[in-house]
């Protein structure tokens, strides 16, 4: 009874128990829904997000840089530059979406992801090219360039500049790095530039880039150790709203919710908790075997081992 009792408990814990694999990523969100101020209508944006994720098989990390300038009145409150380290991964960008709509003006957004996997990380390969859906409804072809187009069919990994800068005498220049590759250890999507930029005049410049690269562990053991909670360490006290020419003044570490809101689906990867379950499940067979065994055998059967 005591090992029936005993492989219960462990049965439990590998019900408990929790999945590193299953680690939790983050969203960026920024400068989406940017519109009038108190100060009077918007006059220019520029965004931009620049993150390297690191994953070695469950330990993961990353390092997430944004700018956010926007005239007249802050995009995404304050503007300026800041970073965020944490021990999680980023697997999803939003920035620039329905945006600045008001006047016409330049709109400039930029998205950069670097992934490094470790080789022995499950489902790190094999690296397919990151699928892209642009420059629909937007603009006029005249005025319209986009690398690649047309839209892939179906759910891409980067989705930008659609139904943007279409008042009129607009310009479109939208463009996905040609060398962007992703891997199931991590997927990624980047949404920006999306309904923005609409009045008459406006001119929606965009890119997006999504570099995969796959590490030894050596490599891998080289990245400097995530911290496990965000700090604000403000370097530099805040400045009023800055003209999108205008150098960053403003450099910081932020708080996870300045930059970083919500949580994106697990990612995949091997389950800890299933083989100690298996294991536990074997054991509780057979001791509950050995158990019945002792209580109902006929007399005369062969006896068990110890008997």
């Amino acid at each position: 009874m005591a090992l029936v009792v005993l492989t219960g408990v462990f049965s439990l814990a590998g019900v408990f128990m929790p999945d590193m694999a299953r680690a939790s990523t983050m969203v960026v969100d920024q400068c989406n829904g940017h519109g009038p101020k108190a100060e009077g209508a918007s006059t220019g944006m520029r965004c931009t997000v620049t993150v390297v994720n690191t994953i070695d098989g469950p330990t993961r990390s990353s390092t997430t840089t944004v700018t956010r300038l926007c005239t007249l009145g802050p995009c995404s409150t304050p503007n300026g530059t800041f970073t965020t380290r944490s021990s999680s991964v980023v697997s999803t960008v939003q920035q620039c979406n329905n945006s600045d709509n008001d006047a016409a003006h330049t709109i400039s957004c930029e998205v950069r992801i670097t992934n490094n996997i470790s080789a022995g990380t499950p489902n790190a390969k094999p690296l397919t090219r990151a699928s892209t859906n642009q420059c629909v409804g937007s603009g006029v072809p005249a005025k319209t360039r986009c690398t690649p187009f047309p839209a892939t069919a179906g759910a891409a990994t980067v989705t930008q500049c659609n139904g943007s800068a279409n008042g009129g005498a607009g310009t479109v220049d939208c463009a996905v790095d040609p060398a962007s590759k992703v891997s199931r250890a991590i997927p990624v999507r980047v949404s920006q530039c999306n309904g923005t930029g609409n009045p008459g005049g406006s001119v929606v410049s965009c890119e997006a880039s999504l570099i995969t690269r796959i590490t030894t562990s050596e490599a891998a053991a080289t990245t400097p150790a995530p911290t496990a909670v965000t700090t604000p360490v403000p370097t530099a006290t805040s400045t009023p709203p800055q003209s999108p020419k205008a150098t960053p003044s403003e450099t910081s570490t932020t708080a996870p919710g300045e930059l970083l809101v919500g949580s994106a689906a697990p990612t995949d990867g091997p389950k800890s908790g299933g083989p100690l379950m298996i294991g536990a499940g074997l054991v509780l067979f057979a001791a509950l075997g050995a158990l019945l065994y002792r209580r109902y055998a006929p007399a005369g059967w062969p006896l068990v081992p110890g008997d």
